[in-house]
């Protein structure tokens, strides 16, 4: 079982585009969080994408489609992905533009595995 700040580490090693690493619940409040290339407004970034977050997550319940377990927004300056750890709870990853966006993905899903047990 691995630790937030441990998770957030090991995910920042395997991708280098990585600029913030947050744990960070529907709510949009930050549980922990890893500032690589600190930027100030990436808070409010992710604390905005939780409105996108909530908003999925009931669509996809209502349509029958399931759990939300990824949701990815790609812009000119940035690349952000959610994860889930549970449905409740998701990783964070802001990305630099030219993130090679799968292995990003994979390492947020290990790390999202790994610390399901300190939500259970």
């Amino acid at each position: 079982m691995a630790s937030f700040g441990e998770a957030l580490k090991q995910i920042a090693s395997r991708v280098p585009e990585v600029e913030v690493l947050m744990v960070i619940g529907t709510d949009g409040i930050p549980i922990d969080k890893l500032a690589v290339r600190p930027a100030p407004d990436l808070e409010a970034v992710a604390a905005e994408h939780t409105t996108l977050l909530r908003a999925s997550l009931s669509t996809a319940g209502d349509t029958g489609l399931g759990g939300l377990q990824e949701l990815a927004v790609v812009t000119d300056r940035m690349t952000t992905l959610l994860v889930a750890i549970t449905p409740e709870y998701f990783l964070f990853a802001a990305l630099s533009p030219g993130a090679v966006i799968g292995r990003a993905r994979f390492a947020l899903r290990l790390a999202g595995l790994s610390l399901r047990e300190e939500f259970e």
